[in-house]
Formats: structure tokens, C-alpha cells, sequence
């Protein structure tokens, strides 16, 4: 049976680095919500630099037609039904549903990168607009459910303020053992 893993986290917890560069070591494709609404934005002539503008345009496809949203991010990636995959970037319970119901029957886990403030402040503050993207996404109200929901949906739960070689050690244990116990 195939695999969907799919990685959470709030601003700075590593969800792109981690997943990209388990995406090259395992040889699996890798869709990302935040690749596709940049994507979207440009298509749409609206900037796709600005995390303002990504959250607002993921936040009115979730309420538009979540499952359809989902759907078009994981064939943007290459989803195929019988592959494994990773997914990038869920800010949403409902969005993990939707796309379990959609990866079906494969197998969906959820891995919840944790990161302290402090950690991910540092991390965002060298990005261009880092710092102030960083104070206006805590507010907002895609990330809420970062902080509460998904720590508690989550299959695994890892320590993402670790060196990234770490963090991606742990991540491939859970997922190697996730493949072995849906044999």
C-alpha cells in the first residue's frame, strides 16, 4: 500500500526544507499548497512573494471548495493513486481529511514540525520581509489552527528546532516504519 505524508507547522518550523529534502532522499514526489498558490497568484496578476497574499488566496479556496483545493494541489504535484507522496504546507484539520479521503485507500500520515518563537523567528528574520511577515502571519487567521488543531491531529510530532540532518532523521524513521506496518 502507498504512503501520503503530509507536514504541518507554523511559520519557520522547517515544513519546505524538510519535506523538499525528504522528498530527494526517498525519491517521492512532493506537492506543496504554498508552490501551488504561488502559481495561482501569478496566474491571477496578484504578487506571488507575498505571504499575504498566498494566505488569503488559500483561505478563500478552503472555503470555496476545500476538497477541490486539495485535489488540484496534489496533482500539481504529481500525485498518481498507487505512488508515495509528500505534501507540503497543511494549515487546516479539514485540509488533512480532505486529502485522506482523496489519497484513499493509501495511507495518510501527518507530521507536525514543532518549532519555538523564538527559533522561528530567527529562521523567518533572514527572508526578505521575514520579520514583518512573521507578526502579521501569527495573527492570521489561516495559521490558527497551526498552534492547536494539527499538534493534535498529527501522527508524529518532531522537534524541528534541531539541525535539519536531525529532523530529517527522525521524519524518515517514522516513515519507514509507517511503510512497513501498511504491508
Amino acid at each position: 500500500m502507498s504512503l501520503v505524508v503530509s507536514f504541518a507547522g507554523q511559520i519557520g518550523s522547517g515544513k519546505s526544507s524538510v519535506s523538499s529534502a525528504l522528498a530527494l532522499a526517498l525519491s517521492w514526489p512532493r506537492a506543496a499548497f504554498g508552490d501551488y498558490l504561488r502559481k495561482l497568484a501569478a496566474l491571477q496578476g496578484l504578487d506571488p512573494d507575498s505571504r499575504e497574499i498566498l494566505q488569503n488566496l488559500g483561505h478563500s479556496l478552503v472555503q470555496a471548495d476545500s476538497r477541490a483545493f486539495c485535489k488540484a494541489v496534489l496533482f500539481d504535484g504529481g500525485f498518481t493513486p498507487t505512488a508515495n507522496m509528500l505534501v507540503d504546507g497543511v494549515r487546516h484539520a479539514g485540509i488533512q481529511r480532505d486529502i485522506a479521503a482523496l489519497v484513499a485507500p493509501s495511507s495518510c500520515k501527518l507530521i507536525y514540525l514543532s518549532a519555538g518563537e523564538g527559533e522561528r523567528l530567527a529562521r523567518v528574520s533572514g527572508r526578505p520581509d521575514g520579520l514583518r511577515d512573521f507578526g502579521r502571519a501569527e495573527g492570521h487567521r489561516v495559521e490558527s489552527e497551526l498552534r492547536h488543531d494539527l499538534p493534535n491531529l498529527a501522527d508524529a510530532i518532531i522537534d524541528a528546532e534541531r539541525e535539519l540532518s536531525e529532523v530529517l532523521i527522525d521524519c524518515e524513521i517514522k516513515i519507514r516504519g509507517w511503510l512497513r506496518n501498511s504491508v
